[in-house]
C-alpha cells in the first residue's frame, strides 16, 4: 500500500515559524529548560525478538528491516505531522508555502543545523534526498515522484523549491513527512536498498551508541541543534518475544514505554500501579465494517441503513476494547475520525446520522418490501436472505470481539451470520477482491483532514487494480463522478472555506448512502510508566499522537525530545 499516512493542507500562502509551530517547547510543562531534571537512559521494549542490524532510513522495507530508533532517534523529517491534533511541528522544515497557482512549494529549511559528524545541514541536502528518490523509486516510499512533481532544486542554502506540473496540494505530506539524509554521504551509495549504514550520520538528537541482536542504545547528541534537548542521556530499545513478555517488563517497572494493545489495560495494566502505570491510546483512524455495494443485497442502502441501525458501537467498543477505545458514532458515522469532527463536520447534518434502533431498522425494511419470517429477514423477491459471513483476521482478538457482537445484534433484524478468521495472506486478498459479505477492516490514510480516508475509501482510483478485478483500499466498492470530481477539486486548492465545503458534499453522501459502518476509533497504542520519567504526551499535552518507538514520521522523536527524569 502506498503513502497512507498523510498531512493536512495549509491555507494559501501560509508559512509556519518556529515560534508558532513547536508547541513541545512552549507548553507550560517544560517552559523553562532549568526546571526539569536532566538525565537518565530511557529503556523501551518491543515484541520484535530481533533487532536488524540495518540503519538505512531510506529502506523500503521501512520499520520491519531497519534497526528501531533509526527514523526517531537518528534521522529527521522536515516536519511531524500529528495525526491526532492536525498540528504540524517543524523540525528540518521552518516554513513552508505554496505559490504560482499552487504548482509551487517553497520550504524553508533550519540554520545552523549539522549533521552528527559536523558537517553543515543544508537545504542542499533535502533536494539531494528527493532527487535521489527519483533516481532510486524503490526506495520512494511515500510516493513522491507518483505525484505531479517535476522538480526539487536547492535556490540557497535555506530554501528548497518543489515544482509541480498542476496543483495538488494534498502532496504537502510527501514532502515534509520525508527523512532527509545527508547528500555528502548517500551520493556515493549506488544502491540504498543493500546500504546498511552501520554508522549512521543524521541531523537528529540521538547518536548510536551500541548494537547487538536484541538491543540497541542511542547516545544523546551533544551538539543537537535544539538547544537544552534531548533532556534525557539516551535510549536502550530492547527487542523481547513477546507481548506479554514486554508487558511484564513494563509492570515491573524495567521499562517505560512500549507500543501495545493490552487486554483490558485498566485491569491487568494500570491496576497494577495505578500511580505509575498510564496508557494514553488517542484515536487516529476508525474500525468499520464494509459491505460490498455492487453485490446484492449489501447495493440496496435501505439494508445497509438497517444493519447500521442494528449495531450498538457502545457495546461493540466495550466488549473489544474493555472501554479503553470509543464507539464511532455521532458525527464519526460520516467516516470522519473523532479528533477532526467538530472542525469538519457541521452539526447541520446531525439529522442525517443514524442511531441504535433495531425496531427501526425492522421497520424500515419492512417499508421497502423485507419480511421477518420465523426470526430470518426475506427480501423484496420473497427469498430469504442466506446466513453470511463476517470476515476478520485470524487471531486478531478485539477484531473476533467486534464480529461476535455483531452476530448477535443483526439477528434483530433478521440477519444471520457465521464469522470467518482469515489469515493475512487471504484475508487481505479477499478484502481487495470482494470475495466478503461483510468485512471488519479498518480505516486508510488517516490524517489531519477528511479528504485522506475518503480518498483511500470512496476514490475511483482506489478502486482498480490494474489488469486485476481487485481495489486497492475502496473495499466497498463505491464510486461517484460526484466525489472523484470534490476530491480533485480539495487537492487543486488551499482556500480552507472550499476544502471545508467539498468536505461536507461528501460527509452527505457517505452518511444518505451508508458507504460503510464506522464502528469504533482505531488508536495508537501507547503504553508508559511514570516510575522514573514524566513529560509523556496525554490528552491534556497531545506534542505528539502516541506513536511507536520506532515510527518513521517524527512522533518518537517529539517524545524522546520532552520525556526526562522526575
Amino acid at each position: 500500500m502506498k503513502k497512507l499516512r498523510l498531512l493536512a493542507v495549509l491555507t494559501s500562502g501560509t508559512a509556519l515559524s518556529l515560534g508558532l509551530a513547536l508547541g513541545p517547547v512552549t507548553t507550560a510543562a517544560h517552559a523553562a529548560t532549568s526546571m526539569v531534571k536532566h538525565g537518565g537512559v530511557l529503556h523501551v521494549v518491543m515484541p520484535w525478538v530481533t533487532i536488524p542490524d540495518n540503519f538505512n532510513p531510506l529502506n523500503p522495507g521501512t520499520n520491519s528491516a531497519t534497526a528501531g530508533g533509526t527514523g526517531s532517534a537518528i534521522y529527521e523529517p522536515l516536519a511531524y505531522d500529528n495525526t491526532y491534533t492536525g498540528a504540524f511541528t517543524p523540525v528540518l522544515a521552518t516554513g513552508w508555502r505554496w505559490g504560482n497557482g499552487n504548482k509551487t512549494l517553497t520550504v524553508t529549511t533550519r540554520h545552523g543545523v549539522n549533521w552528527n559528524d559536523g558537517k553543515p545541514f543544508s537545504a542542499a541536502d533535502v533536494a539531494f534526498t528527493f532527487n535521489y528518490l527519483k533516481k532510486n523509486p524503490t526506495v520512494d516510499s511515500f510516493g513522491d515522484w507518483k505525484t505531479p512533481l517535476v522538480s526539487v532544486k536547492a535556490t540557497s542554502p535555506d530554501t528548497v523549491v518543489f515544482r509541480y506540473q498542476s496543483p495538488d496540494t494534498v502532496v504537502l505530506p510527501f514532502v515534509l513527512s520525508q527523512l532527509i539524509v545527508p547528500k555528502h554521504i548517500f551520493s556515493k551509495v549506488a544502491n540504498p536498498v543493500t546500504f546498511t549504514n552501520l554508522k549512521p550520520v543524521g541531523t537528529g538528537p540521538f547518536l548510536l551508541k551500541s548494537y547487538n541482536s536484541t538491543a540497541v542504545t542511542y547516545a544523546k547528541n551533544m551538539n543537537y541543534w535544539m538547544t537544552g534537548r534531548p533532556y534525557i542521556n539516551g535510549i536502550t530499545i530492547q527487542a523481547v518475544k513477546s507481548n506479554d513478555t514486554a508487558e511484564l517488563l513494563l509492570l515491573n517497572g524495567d521499562a517505560a514505554y512500549t507500543y501495545d494493545a493490552i487486554t483490558d489495560p485498566n485491569t491487568t495494566y494500570v491496576k497494577a500501579h495505578p500511580a505509575w502505570n498510564k496508557y494514553w491510546w488517542p484515536s487516529i483512524s476508525q474500525n468499520i465494517l464494509y459491505m460490498n455495494t455492487q453485490v446484492a443485497p449489501f447495493n440496496d442502502v435501505n439494508l445497509r441503513k438497517a444493519v447500521a441501525m442494528s449495531l450498538n458501537d457502545s457495546v461493540i467498543a466495550d466488549r473489544a476494547y474493555f472501554g479503553s477505545v470509543s464507539p464511532a458514532s455521532g458525527a464519526q458515522e460520516a467516516g470522519v475520525t473523532a479528533g477532526q469532527t467538530s472542525e469538519w463536520v457541521p452539526s447541520s447534518l446531525s439529522s442525517l446520522e443514524w442511531t441504535y434502533n433495531p425496531s427501526g431498522a425492522l421497520s424500515l425494511l419492512e417499508s421497502h418490501g423485507y419480511k421477518l419470517v420465523n426470526g430470518s429477514l426475506v427480501g423484496p423477491s420473497g427469498t430469504t436472505l442466506p446466513t453470511y459471513k463476517i470476515l476478520v483476521g485470524s487471531g486478531w482478538t478485539d477484531f473476533i470481539s467486534i464480529a461476535q457482537t455483531m452476530s448477535q445484534e443483526l439477528l434483530a433484524i433478521g440477519i444471520h451470520t457465521t464469522i470467518d478468521q482469515e489469515p493475512w495472506s487471504t484475508y487481505y486478498g479477499d478484502a481487495q477482491g470482494g470475495t466478503f459479505d461483510f468485512l471488519v477492516c479498518w480505516s486508510n490514510g488517516n490524517n489531519a483532514t477528511p479528504y485522506y480516508e475518503y480518498y483511500y475509501m470512496l476514490s475511483s482510483a482506489e478502486a482498480v487494480q490494474a489488469g486485476t478485478k481487485n481495489v486497492n483500499t475502496n473495499y466497498e466498492r463505491y464510486t461517484s463522478p460526484a466525489i472523484d470530481s470534490i476530491l480533485s477539486n480539495f487537492s487543486a486548492t488551499t482556500t480552507l472555506s472550499q476544502q471545508k465545503a467539498d468536505m461536507v458534499s461528501i460527509e452527505k453522501t457517505v452518511l444518505t448512502d451508508v458507504v460503510a459502518v464506522p464502528l469504533t476509533g482505531r488508536p495508537n497504542w501507547f503504553d508508559y510508566s511514570t516510575r522514573f520519567f514524566t513529560g509523556w504526551p496525554s490528552t491534556s499535552n497531545p506534542y505528539n499522537a502516541g506513536e511507536a518507538p520506532d515510527a518513521f514520521n517524527g512522533g518518537a522523536e517529539q517524545l524522546y525530545l520532552n520525556v526526562h527524569l522526575k
